[in-house]
């Protein structure tokens, strides 16, 4: 059954090009999505990347810890929780090209 939560999660996963193979929707409160993103960040070469949502912080981006499970945020997209798709996979690419952030984001502590 077609969730709102999944609708924009696969809007999101479109306008970044990615297939959503790798992701996954966690439909326990708080709402959260899963997105593994193709490419790395130039500050963690070495590891994978995930997009991550939740219903009540919105998106950010992790990097995996290196033989674990773990992730890591290094990266929030602050703003509307639910920002257009259009707008994360800008900020996405922005922060995979290691370039400037938004003017809304956030930088992790």
């Amino acid at each position: 059954m077609m969730t709102p939560a999944l609708d924009y999660a696969l809007r999101v996963t479109r306008e970044l090009g990615l297939s959503g193979e790798s992701s996954c929707v966690d439909r326990d409160k708080p709402l959260r999505v899963y997105i593994a993103v193709e490419g790395r960040l130039p500050d963690h070469p070495d590891r994978e990347v995930a997009l991550l949502w939740t219903e009540c912080h919105g998106w950010a981006i992790a990097v995996e810890e290196p033989g674990t499970a773990e992730l890591t945020v290094v990266e929030h997209l602050g703003g509307a929780v639910e920002p257009p798709p259009r707008t994360v996979a800008r900020w996405v690419r922005r922060v995979l090209a290691g370039g400037h952030r938004l003017p809304d984001v956030a930088r992790a502590g």
